[in-house]
This record gives structure tokens, C-alpha cells and sequence, in this order.
């Protein structure tokens, strides 16, 4: 660069063979270039610096928008979680409660058999005609509840139901409502039950009563009682003792009738007892035989009203040949004379 009056000489070399070129310029103009591509540069930064403010700004909003709806997601999820776990609860609820209910229905089949074998049982017949009755209407009642509690869909709870329930408030009162059919259900079934369980003890006592009508057979030929029910001198020590039976005083080896209809629930030797057998009859009902000179039947067998069970015999603690007829109704000794009659 080399200087001429006002004047400034710029010297541009280009290549080695080329000549070198010259311009010369005022010094104002040389001044103001310089100034000029400061402005220029200096505009350029700013408007950088404006558009890079404005799209910072821009996405700071976005990210402020997005934050806002993650907050809303998370509290939706945060719903859906809440209400799922309270259908899960009242499924859980129902769970029992389907359980409870489906014990009261086998509660209530239990006694609806039962009552059945009283009430649809002619006399004489057998167990198995009265089985073959037609189903009362409280067994068809009884089916529409299993039918009820069957086909409800908030009872397939455990796994299938929690995961078809998203936890809306719809599912949630949907649960609700078929809870509230459940303890009503509940409620109907327990009244039911209460009401079959006074009935079967009525027909209990109704059906003892008619055992007592019906005289039970006299159990051996022989009609002498040597010994009545109730308390007496002891044969063997001499003292008062209770007698919880009656003494039929018979020849050796006379036949043994069973008294009633039953099953053999022991056939066996003790040394009281001797050679004896006791019959499970309805109602809580037993009849036992002792001092058998022999038995014709074994624990399990069922007899006849009638049929030959033995042979009268002086066995265990007998001083002479007799029979030691006794009955006992629900655990409790009670006078044999008062189901038997002596003629």
C-alpha cells in the first residue's frame, strides 16, 4: 500500500507472471469500507442473535406446553391407577362375598335334601324312591340362585375380570351395583336357610313322633321282662344302679329280631357287654342287643324291621341267659317300652 496525496494506492498481485494491477482509492472511501463491513456484520449478528431469541423462546414455550400435558397424562394415569385399585378392591369384596353366598347355597341343599327325605317319602318307602321325587320348589328356588350367581360377570374376578376392567367410573359402579345384588342374593339366601332349618327340626320331630307311633317289633320271642328301665339293685354288687335298658329273660340260643329297620353300626364282644349289636335307625335313633350267644350279622350290614340279627345267649356280665334290649335316641338313654310293646 503506498500513499498518494489524498489518495491511497492498493497494489493486487495476482500471479507471478501476471503484472501487478493498481487502485487507488480516496481516504475517505478507504475509512469507510472498513466501517461499512463492521455494520454489516454487526446488522447480521443482531438479526442473528433476534431470530436465534425468538425460536429459544419458541421452543421454550413448547416445552412448557408439553411439560403442562405430561403433568395432565400423569395425572390420568395417576385416576386410572385409583380407579382400577378400587375395582380391584370391590372385586376382591365380591370374591368373598360369592363365596359366602355359594356356602349358604350348599347350606341351603344340604337342608333341602333333607327335608326332602321327610317330605316327599311315603311310608315304606325307600331312600332311594324318595330321591327319585320331583325337585320341590325349593330346589328349583335354590337353582335360580346358582343360575344368578353363574352368569354374573363381576364374579370371574381373580385375573380374567381385574384385566378386563380398564377402571373407568362406569366398571367401577357396574362392580358396585352387582355387589349390592350379591347381599341382596345374600340376604334372601340366609333368610331361606333359617327358614329350611326350623322346618327340617320340625319334620325331625315330626318323624320321631311317628317312629314312636309306629311300635317298633318286640325283638324276641319271649315277652318276660326280669329287669325294667330305670334304676334297681345291682345283680353283682347289691347296690342301686341305673338300668339303661330292659332285660327280656329267654331260652338259650332263641331267635333276635332287629326291632327296626337300619344299619348295623357294630357287631362286636366286649366284657361287659358280651356278644352285642347296635342298629343306627332315622332321627338319631339306636337299638342295641346284648349277651349274644351268637350274631348273624356285621358292622355295616342293613336289616329289615324283623329280620333274624342274633341268638339270645348269657355273654359278658349276665348271670343267666336273657336279653339286654336298650334304646338311645340322640346320645341319651330313654325307655325301650316306650317304642316297644310288650303284647
Amino acid at each position: 500500500m503506498k500513499n498518494q496525496s489524498d489518495k491511497i494506492t492498493l497494489l493486487v498481485v495476482r500471479d507471478a507472471g501476471n503484472p501487478v494491477r493498481k487502485i487507488q482509492i480516496s481516504k475517505p472511501m478507504a475509512v469507510a469500507l472498513p466501517a461499512a463491513a463492521v455494520l454489516s456484520l454487526s446488522s447480521l449478528i443482531s438479526s442473528m442473535h433476534y431470530y436465534a431469541s425468538r425460536s429459544i423462546q419458541e421452543l421454550e414455550a413448547e416445552a412448557a406446553a408439553l411439560s403442562s400435558q405430561n403433568v395432565r397424562l400423569e395425572q390420568a394415569v395417576a385416576d386410572k391407577e385409583k380407579a382400577l385399585q378400587v375395582v380391584q378392591n370391590e372385586a376382591l369384596g365380591l370374591v368373598g362375598e360369592a363365596k359366602e353366598i355359594k356356602d349358604q347355597l350348599k347350606s341351603a341343599d344340604s337342608l333341602q335334601r333333607e327335608l326332602q327325605s321327610f317330605v316327599s317319602k311315603p311310608k315304606g318307602a325307600s331312600s332311594s324312591e324318595a330321591k327319585s321325587a320331583s325337585p320341590s320348589a325349593i330346589t328349583i328356588r335354590i337353582g335360580a340362585f346358582h343360575t344368578v350367581i353363574e352368569h354374573t360377570p363381576a364374579l370371574q374376578v381373580e385375573g380374567e375380570y381385574i384385566a378386563s376392567y380398564g377402571g373407568n367410573r362406569e366398571e367401577v359402579s357396574a362392580v358396585r351395583e352387582t355387589k349390592d345384588e350379591l347381599t341382596e342374593i345374600g340376604s334372601m339366601l340366609e333368610e331361606m336357610v333359617r327358614s329350611l332349618s326350623g322346618t327340617v327340626l320340625e319334620a325331625k320331630k315330626a318323624d320321631t313322633a311317628r317312629l314312636q307311633r309306629e311300635d317298633f317289633l318286640w325283638p324276641t320271642s319271649s315277652r318276660m321282662i326280669s329287669s325294667s328301665f330305670g334304676y334297681r339293685t345291682d345283680p353283682f354288687k347289691g347296690s342301686p344302679a341305673f338300668h339303661a335298658g330292659i332285660d327280656i329273660a329267654a331260652q338259650e340260643g332263641d331267635v333276635v329280631f332287629a326291632a327296626q329297620g337300619g344299619e348295623v353300626f357294630a357287631a362286636e364282644q366286649s366284657a361287659a357287654r358280651g356278644n352285642y349289636i347296635v342298629i343306627d335307625h332315622a332321627n338319631g335313633l339306636q337299638t342295641l342287643y346284648m349277651h349274644l350267644n351268637s350274631l348273624d350279622v356285621s358292622a355295616g350290614d342293613n336289616v329289615a324291621k324283623g329280620q333274624k340279627i342274633g341268638r339270645v345267649g348269657s355273654t359278658g356280665r349276665s348271670t343267666a341267659p336273657h336279653l339286654h334290649f336298650q334304646v338311645v335316641k340322640q346320645n341319651k338313654n330313654v325307655n325301650p317300652l316306650s317304642y316297644v310293646k310288650q303284647d
